[in-house]
């Protein structure tokens, strides 16, 4: 090979070597543009799923509105009759724009049979969620109030799963800018969950509105309302569009459309939401709200009309955005193709231009150049190269840092010179600039109270050549306090002397901050949950009671109709004819007529007053057992109200007992088949009132799902079991019912907070259960196959670990 590139001319080594550079440089420039139109690709699936939210999003506009129409017209609201056929109509008009973005970009978005079942949504196809529509404008007026809200939500349900699953398959929760990513979240997430929530609070509020009272559950639920519109709603809304504003410069520059459109209409909601929610406050601190029932459902179409207004400005800003990003991407790809282009140019150029300047007598001299051109050259590259590499992981290594919140430092123990990384700077308050650092000055940073100990951290760490780690707190130089953790190690030079040491600062003051927040919501849901649970043992106490009150009650029915009826009466009279008679008593007895009858009739006076005695005491035993039971009854509900926290080993079996006897009124009136499958399995080791808690909680949610089925045989099985091997052993308390079951959909979300399937649910008590086995140890899972087969719930408990031992 050496010999035939000798034997070329200089002409065709300069050719050759020409393809040997711009062939590498071709296969990068095509991975580059190739990255370029994935890039623009990406965006693109963006505005497709953009495009089809927009007609679904205008069905979570329409649809409550049609629901509330719908409840007027079954009020006797006679001319809301127009008014529902025209909000029917539109809604036509948007179903009918949706199957026209379906038919262009459905199947882009998986919108179809196979799509959807890979993510258990079958029954959500245009097609299918249309005729659900169709049945339901149809019907609604052979509907009752009750029903046609069902189906209204069942509608809006369908619809709020079709933009869940446009997000996932057009790349909108996966978007890589800040601006646009945060602005999806609102429109994709956020708001639809605030409009759907505004529909749902309105609908609750005309109905209190119509009581003359608010009752303490009214105020509870609306005290939840209240404090969800502002959390999980406004502030999630108010956060992500103001990110989404903060960002927009660091991303193909300032939108001029974005910022002067989304804050008005930003502030337009935010006023209209509050006062919303101040109205909604009233429910919870008044008997009787001072508010008229269209005094509130004006503010609350206010505050919806203004979510949907902002909801459509960030849209198109959102498509502003995808459509800036697809620009710029394209303008790189010209311009890259540009340079391309011209550097090949050149290249080609300068070739031609070195072969016909060489002239014959320097081609002796070629050879020796050429050797020594590719050396230079090769270095330079590798420098080159290797400077590149350093820059680049140098520019991650900074922003790894910037946005872990973690700085980096280095110690050089002979000149106490400390070197901080850019992060670690920030995190101190301090300017890059300053390279003055040294470990006495960054003692400085940390409070007199913590400074001993910080510096004695780092002193045992040289003495010991050991990693260390620990947190303390920072007084930075603008006043502001910042909680850090410090990791790091010594450096060993070759000898085994300590040389310096290196390490890391992390700023987890926000961190910190949230684990406070998190702590303290926990210990007031623990709190709320407790409380309910408290009220639903009473509410199983008090049923049970009436019931054996009505024993009572007919036991007592049953000794005063005797007594009242008794011949005991009869003694007086044969007492008084006996006194009569007393002079010639014998005389009396054997001749007279009366007198002869009267051993007869004391004969049989006495038998019949016997049976009346033995009735009456057979009914006063049983009226003494059934006061026996009211009392055993109240003994436990008063052990049961106890303060809980107390940890220690209780039979399984025998507070499943506990609380199936709680709710047996329930299962008897209900007629409740409920079979009892206990195996012997040792003491758990828990708190009895948390485990009663969970038990009524699942119990009675078993009781609810069975009264609800039409199926004649209506059973609940619990079970008590050992699971496990020896070591991990745990007690299952099994609840399974045959009731109407669970949605696929939902069986994710059921131990979530706030979240209910039922009417008058307040949609923490499977959640608060879940958090207090896990508190103790152990875990709450729920299984079914479907609706209409069931539902299994089973709760894990630990061992007693001694008798376990």
């Amino acid at each position: 090979m050496k010999k035939w590139f000798s034997n070329l001319k200089v002409s065709q080594k300069l050719a050759l070597i020409s393809i040997f550079f711009v062939l590498p440089d071709s296969v990068m420039l095509y991975l580059f543009i190739t990255a370029i139109n994935d890039s623009i690709t990406f965006a693109r699936m963006e505005q497709k799923g953009n495009q089809y939210q927009r007609p679904l999003e205008e069905l979570l506009e329409l649809i409550p509105q049609h629901r509330q129409i719908a409840q007027r017209v079954l009020n006797g609201d006679v001319g809301a009759r127009t008014a529902m056929t025209r909000k029917a109509a539109q809604i036509d008009a948007a179903f009918h724009e949706l199957a026209q973005v379906d038919a262009r970009i459905g199947r882009d978005l998986q919108f179809t049979d196979e799509g959807l079942a890979k993510r258990h949504r079958e029954n959500y196809r245009v097609q299918a969620v249309r005729a659900d529509w169709q049945q339901l404008k149809d019907q609604v007026m052979k509907l009752d109030a009750e029903s046609g809200a069902r189906q209204h939500l069942d509608l809006i349900a369908a619809i709020r799963t079709m933009i869940t699953h446009a997000g996932d398959t057009s790349n909108l929760i996966l978007d890589p800018d800040l601006d646009s990513y945060y602005l999806m979240d609102t429109t994709l997430l956020a708001l639809p969950q605030t409009q759907d929530r505004l529909a749902a609070v309105m609908a609750d509020g005309e109905a209190v509105l119509e009581r003359p009272y608010v009752t303490p559950q009214d105020r509870q639920q609306f005290a939840i309302y209240a404090n969800l519109l502002q959390e999980a709603d406004m502030d999630r809304v108010v956060g992500s569009v103001k990110t989404a504003l903060l960002e927009d410069p660091n991303f193909y520059g300032v939108s001029p459309t974005l910022q002067q459109r989304v804050p008005p209409a930003l502030e337009d909601y935010i006023a209209a939401t509050e006062r919303f929610i101040k109205l909604t406050k009233r429910f919870v601190y008044l008997d009787k709200v001072d508010v008229t029932t269209e005094e509130y459902l004006e503010a609350g179409g206010r505050a919806r009309d203004a979510s949907f207004n902002l909801w459509r400005i960030a849209d198109q800003e959102v498509d502003t955005l995808l459509q800036r990003r697809i620009e710029s991407y394209q303008d790189r790809r010209s311009r890259s193709l540009l340079v391309a282009g011209c550097a090949l140019l050149a290249a080609v150029g300068f070739v031609t231009f070195i072969t016909r300047s060489i002239s014959g007598p320097l081609k002796q001299q070629a050879d020796a150049l050429r050797k020594a051109n590719d050396t230079l050259q090769a270095e330079i590259a590798e420098r080159r190269r290797a400077e590149e590499e350093l820059r680049h992981s140098e520019a991650l290594l900074a922003a790894a840092q910037r946005i872990a919140q973690i700085g980096s430092w280095e110690w050089d123990i002979d000149t106490d010179k400390m070197s901080w990384s850019e992060e670690n700077c920030r995190i101190h308050g301090v300017d890059p600039k300053d390279d003055e650092v040294s470990y006495t000055r960054s003692l400085e940073f940390v409070p007199a109270e913590e400074r001993t100990l910080c510096d004695a951290t780092f002193k045992r760490a040289l003495i010991d050549k050991k990693p260390f780690s620990f947190v303390h707190r920072i007084a930075r130089s603008d006043g502001q306090e910042r909680i850090t953790h410090q990791r790091g190690d010594v450096i060993v030079n070759a000898e085994g002397k300590v040389a310096g040491m290196f390490g890391t600062t992390q700023d987890i003051t926000e961190r910190k901050l949230a684990e406070e927040e998190m702590a303290k919501m926990h210990k007031n849901l623990l709190e709320v949950s407790r409380q309910a649970g408290m009220a639903e043992v009473a509410t199983g106490v008090l049923h049970n009671v009436g019931n054996v009150l009505n024993s009572v009650n007919v036991s007592a029915m049953l000794i005063s109709d005797r007594l009242s009826k008794s011949r005991v009466a009869h003694l007086s009279n044969v007492s008084a004819t006996l006194k009569a008679n007393s002079g010639d008593l014998a005389q009396f007895l054997t001749a007279n007529p009366k007198g002869k009858k009267l051993p007869g009739f004391i004969e049989s006076l006495a038998e019949r007053l016997t049976a009346e005695q033995k009735e009456v005491l057979t009914e006063v035993e049983g009226l003494a057992k059934n006061i026996a039971h009211i009392k055993e009854i109240v003994s436990m509900q008063q052990s049961y109200a106890k303060i809980s926290g107390v940890i220690e080993p209780l039979p399984a079996a025998d507070l499943v007992k506990d609380a199936l006897e709680l709710n047996s009124a329930a299962f008897e009136r209900h007629k409740i088949e409920v079979i009892r499958e206990f195996a012997r399995v040792p003491q758990v080791m828990v708190d009895k009132h948390k485990v009663l808690q969970i038990l009524i909680n699942i119990i009675r949610n078993a009781k609810y799902a069975v009264s609800e089925t039409s199926r004649g045989e209506k059973k609940v099985i619990v079970r008590v079991a050992a699971q496990g091997a020896n070591g991990q052993r745990r007690v299952q308390i099994i609840v399974a019912d045959n009731g109407v079951g669970i949605a696929p959909e939902n069986l994710a979300r059921i131990f979530a907070h706030g979240f209910t399937t039922k009417r008058d649910g307040h949609g923490f008590g499977l959640h608060s259960s879940a958090l207090a086995a896990r508190e103790m140890g152990g875990s709450l899972v729920a299984h079914s196959d479907g609706l209409d087969k069931g539902a299994t719930f089973t709760l894990e408990l630990p061992i007693d670990p001694h008798e376990e031992a």
